[in-house]
């Protein structure tokens, strides 16, 4: 595995491109160390890297540094272990690249809803999505959940993990409090898919 280290410099404009992702170099032989975790403030930066790559692509809300922040606890995250990033910070902490993310959003005493479920593109096809559902699921059932529910635009890879489509009429009440405020709610495209725990 090879890594760039520091990052190279941002374009002259001083943006980075929206929908470009952390790219790894592996070879063949290359054996991948993932480790699944809870999501500490450090992570907030790659977590919006990450989310916004695919919101650039309109596969997936964008998310704010407010609104990582203050979520923080509900987010998971899979790094890579044999991917080192450097911290900027007085310790020189040894880090690991943020490779996937998403989070458990509890709304009410039965309910939680997975958000912001996103894989960096050269992780994806490696189980690493149903590995943080399995995740939160257990986490869930840890704090009491019946039913964890989801928007979303890939139904099969929902379906294969065990939630069924629901019409928005048979979702839960508690649902719409939160879809009030979403950017897509007169003309959302996505699918409604409940898991009962």
């Amino acid at each position: 595995m090879q890594y760039v280290e520091p990052p190279p410099d941002p374009k002259p404009d001083g943006k980075k491109s929206k929908d470009k992702f952390t790219t790894v170099v592996a070879t063949a032989r290359d054996e991948r160390r993932i480790a699944i975790e809870k999501a500490q403030i450090r992570d907030v930066e790659e977590i919006i890297e990450l989310v916004n790559g695919f919101a650039a692509m309109n596969l997936m809300l964008p998310r704010g540094p407010q609104y990582v922040y203050e979520n923080i606890r509900d987010f998971v995250i899979a790094s890579d272990k044999n991917v080192p990033v450097y911290s900027l910070t007085e310790t020189r902490e040894v880090l690991h690249m943020i490779v996937a993310c998403g989070s458990l959003h509890v709304l009410w005493d039965d309910i939680g809803e997975i958000r912001a479920l996103a894989i960096n593109p050269a992780y994806q096809h490696l189980g690493l999505g149903s590995k943080l559902v399995e995740f939160m699921k257990e986490e869930a059932i840890q704090l009491g959940l019946k039913h964890l529910f989801t928007f979303t635009l890939t139904e099969e890879f929902f379906k294969g993990l065990g939630f069924k489509r629901q019409g928005r009429d048979e979702l839960p009440p508690k649902v719409w409090g939160e879809c009030s405020r979403c950017p897509k709610y007169f003309k959302c495209d996505e699918i409604g898919m409940v898991l009962d725990i």
